[in-house]
């Protein structure tokens, strides 16, 4: 076996490393995985927890479902609890695990039970199993448990078996985050004996689940399918550690079967026979075809391109190597793949061929120990006859464009000249090396085809024009006829391994282009922040790299194909072509240029695939006129578009993460102001009626009086409210221009207190009035209502008969005002929220909407200063605001004290 075959393969070292480091930083998965309920998950997950704190790991409980069952209960016990958070929702108290406690706690490993649970409104995340990523992102490890009904890739097929309607599920990828899933099975019988002895249910509800979910019938399927599933994510797992084995032959542990296919209209066949043996047993199957370097004309090429659309169509996974030599990529392949039966044709003898090729496929594969089965599929008619040696040379002929053929035929002809000339020198043995060099020099630059002319002229020419007797065919001498004929035999040997070389570099050269555009496509679309930025970039270069005008029609909001030139990255669409890409994005297939569908358009429609939906359309137009793409570019092409699938669905479902937000935040603000508000606006209301009331009964004057001043107040309260909803959505607008003008500091505070005196009646005002004029450039108005939004702020947080002290300070540049009380004080953890909208303070008295401050902070804000809190100590707190003071206008004289 060739010793590239035994060392494993690069690309999958190099991807199990990357997975390797991306998971270091984050916590691991273990599942537990069950046909249904019943089956014993939770206690078989408590008591791999258990095992794990005997092994001294710090291990939780964020949330378990025990359902009443004595066993889970005496397993729960014993470990530590993290309390669930309390959700309040339909005047009922939800209990949901505490996302916040946990990474706060940071165990090494937390138990979170029902992964396909939805959380109460209200939660952070709206499923569970969104919880647990978050809990991995921040390097806790976690076990779960849930059924197999449970995962949206089976739900269908789960509701058909059962009739039920699954509503909760979880996405298959949750499965691909896990570093171990375990099934824990239970004949069905077992588990019917188990409800029967309410071990499963209570009550009704065993009985509902007798008469519907848990029939013998239905369990079994079900088994079947976790069975399968679990099967299926173990041979993933060994697929994955065997791309990284060094050696060996394939270990049978599932059939796998493989099809070698080329441009052969009798690799159509091999493709259906393999197609029937997969299904048969019941395996995957790989369709693998290995580019050799033939050049192939637009026959075979179109050939090739049906055959592989063919392996796609019969749920193939296509593969597509390039080597010279096939047999051992096929083993290569086979290594990596698993593969355990071959599919090849029964090979035709050539004797030529096989010469220069080492022999054909199936010799390839059976002289070297692969230990695979392989299957030979006889053919019929015209593909048994043994081709003679003119046919095998108009074979390879065929492979080549005329013009390296009228090359070759000139260089042979300079050479003759050449020789003519220097034969006298050196003598006509010395002359045929000169040919032969020729032969090699050409075996650089031309094809097999032009090799084998090339051998073929330089051998009748040397022996027509140089070897004695001259311009005849024979000779005589016995010396001269061997080295005729050693000379065509190392000129054909020697050309055919120059061309080889030569397209092995070329190979090296392709591969490494591919990977450098391939690892630019992939830092434009990792260093963009929007998919506008990446989008028009890789299309741009993917249009330089391949000679064609690029595009890609997205799927806009409403699900439908956006054709906005503004909204989409491809200008020009005619409405024959936006028809065609229509029907590409209506029926997730290519179509288009190219295709067996509606191949008259000049485009080639890529449907972009995302893992779960496709996304979009990508436009892939050649400048020139061309038949089709070569394998090579067409499979570049597709990986490209698959990575850009990938991404912009990333994108798209980050931008649905941030409106499901946003959505979620107003909903939550929207609750929040219409409470406070409400209860803000009842309150003066119903003051402003009882003494309306009052008034109407009342016949002392003073009684009045005294109504009247209740009644005024409770306007102003009114007023306060309605202004701050002002205030706020004009700052929130941006419409809010500031008139600023040069104010005594004196006057405005003066103001404000003549403002506050009703509303601070109960409190004790304090301001410290500056002795010297000191002007501040401000808008009057905006700032009064700041300061006495600021002072009634303190006032409502601290007891009546409380001072309230106002500091007035000129520094430099710079004037600061400081409002102290002595009241309670705010919670350290409220320092930094007290300023945020509709932010109260826990345990605030009743009353107040939480947009005073946030008012406040916003127009000191507008007019470029600051403002800061802080606790007083012992009690009370302290605000302090800081203004630009500027430069002093002129005063003009006598109004200086």
């Amino acid at each position: 076996m060739n010793s590239d075959d035994q060392r494993p393969d690069p690309d999958a070292l190099l991807k199990t490393v990357d997975e390797l480091e991306k998971r270091r930083h984050e916590g691991r998965l273990r599942i537990f995985l069950g046909m249904s309920a019943g089956v014993g998950k939770t206690y078989a997950m408590l008591r791999a927890a258990h095992q794990r704190v005997k092994e001294g790991v710090d291990v939780t409980v964020g949330v378990v479902e025990t359902h009443g069952r004595e066993e889970t209960l005496a397993l729960v016990e014993g470990l530590p609890h993290i309390h669930r958070k309390k959700i309040h929702y339909r005047g009922a108290d939800l209990e949901e695990l505490d996302i916040d406690a946990v990474i706060k706690r940071k165990p090494e490993l937390v138990i979170v039970d029902e992964l396909a649970h939805t959380n109460a409104p209200g939660s952070r995340h709206e499923k569970r199993y969104q919880d647990v990523l978050e809990l991995l992102e921040a390097g806790i490890d976690v076990y779960t448990a849930f059924n197999v009904q449970h995962l949206e890739s089976r739900k269908d097929a789960v509701e058909a078996i059962t009739g039920i309607q699954i509503r909760e599920t979880v996405p298959d990828s949750i499965l691909e985050k896990a570093t171990l899933v375990e099934l824990v099975d239970i004949a069905p019988s077992e588990l019917l004996k188990r409800l029967k002895e309410g071990k499963v249910y209570l009550g009704d509800k065993a009985e509902r689940a007798a008469q519907n979910f848990f029939k013998e019938d239905k369990l079994t399927a079900l088994r079947e399918i976790a069975l399968r599933m679990t099967a299926e994510r173990v041979d993933q797992d060994l697929q994955k550690l065997v791309s990284v084995r060094a050696a060996g032959s394939p270990w049978q542990t599932n059939e796998r079967l493989l099809v070698a296919i080329s441009h052969s209209p009798y690799s159509e066949k091999l493709i259906r026979a393999t197609r029937r043996l997969a299904y048969n047993l019941e395996a995957p199957w790989i369709a693998l075809h290995v580019d050799t370097g033939l050049v192939l004309n637009d026959k075979d090429q179109a050939q090739l391109v049906k055959n592989l659309n063919l392996s796609r169509e019969l749920k193939a996974e296509v593969i597509t190597t390039t080597e010279v030599d096939v047999p051992s990529a096929v083993r290569r392949v086979c290594r990596l793949k698993n593969v355990t039966q071959v599919v090849v044709g029964r090979p035709t003898r050539r004797w030529f061929r096989d010469l220069l090729e080492n022999g054909n496929l199936l010799e390839g594969l059976i002289q070297e120990s692969l230990d695979v089965d392989v299957h030979v599929i006889r053919q019929e008619g015209t593909s048994l006859k043994r081709p003679s040696l003119f046919e095998e040379l108009a074979y390879y002929s065929s492979k080549s464009g005329p013009a390296k053929y009228w090359y070759t035929l000139l260089a042979i002809i300079s050479v003759s000249v050449f020789g003519t000339m220097v034969e006298n020198f050196i003598g006509y043995r010395a002359v045929g090396f000169i040919f032969l060099l020729a032969v090699i020099i050409l075996g650089t630059f031309g094809s097999i085809g032009a090799v084998i002319l090339a051998a073929t002229l330089s051998t009748f020419t040397w022996n027509y024009f140089f070897i004695p007797p001259k311009f005849t065919f024979a000779i005589t001498n016995t010396e001269d006829f061997l080295m005729c004929v050693a000379f065509f035999v190392v000129a054909l040997i020697t050309g055919f391994l120059t061309n080889r070389l030569k397209y092995h570099e070329k190979l090296m050269r392709e591969r490494e282009e591919r990977t450098n555009i391939l690892y630019e496509i992939l830092q434009d679309i990792s260093g963009a922040t929007e998919k506008s930025e990446f989008l028009s970039k890789v299309t741009q270069r993917v249009g330089q790299m391949l000679d064609a005008d690029c595009g890609v029609l997205l799927k806009s909001a409403t699900g439908v194909l956006e054709f906005d030139e503004e909204k989409s990255y491809f200008t020009e669409l005619s409405v024959k072509d936006a028809a065609v890409a229509q029907w590409c994005f209506d029926n997730n297939k290519p179509a288009g240029w190219s295709t067996e569908t509606l191949s008259q358009s000049e485009a080639l429609f890529l449907p972009l695939r995302g893992p779960s939906e496709i996304v979009g359309v990508f436009v892939f137009k050649p400048k020139r006129q061309l038949r089709k793409l070569d394998i090579e570019k067409e499979n570049l092409l597709l990986s490209i578009v698959r990575q850009l699938s990938v991404s912009v669905q990333r994108h798209f479902l980050s931008r649905r993460l941030q409106e499901a937000q946003r959505l979620k935040d107003s909903e939550k603000l929207h609750q929040t102001l219409l409470n406070s508000i409400s209860h803000e606006m009842r309150t003066p209301l119903t003051a402003i009626f009882g003494a309306a009331s009052a008034l109407e009964q009342l016949k002392d004057f003073d009684q009045v009086k005294t109504v009247a001043s209740g009644l005024h107040a409770a306007a102003d309260r009114l007023n306060r409210v309605i202004e701050n909803l002002l205030d706020m959505s004009r700052l929130n607008s941006g419409v809010l221009s500031l008139k600023l003008e040069w104010h005594d500091v004196n006057d405005l505070f003066s103001v404000v207190v003549k403002k506050l005196e009703k509303p601070l009646s109960a409190h004790k005002l304090k301001v410290q009035f500056l002795e010297n004029v000191v002007l501040l450039k401000i808008d009057f108005r905006l700032m009064e209502h700041a300061l006495a939004n600021i002072i009634l702020n303190a006032a409502l947080y601290t007891p009546a008969g409380t001072l309230i002290n106002v500091g007035l300070k000129k520094l430099a540049d710079e004037f600061v005002i400081t409002i102290e009380d002595n009241g309670p004080g705010i919670p350290e953890s409220s320092l930094t929220k007290v300023f945020d909208k509709f932010y109260r303070v826990p345990g605030s008295p009743t009353g107040g909407t939480g947009l005073g401050l946030s008012i406040v902070k916003s127009i000191v804000e507008l007019h470029n200063g600051s403002i800061e809190v802080e606790n007083n100590h012992p009690n009370g707190a302290k605000f302090q605001i800081t203004l630009p003071l500027g430069d002093q206008p002129i005063y003009p004289e006598g109004t200086e004290s």
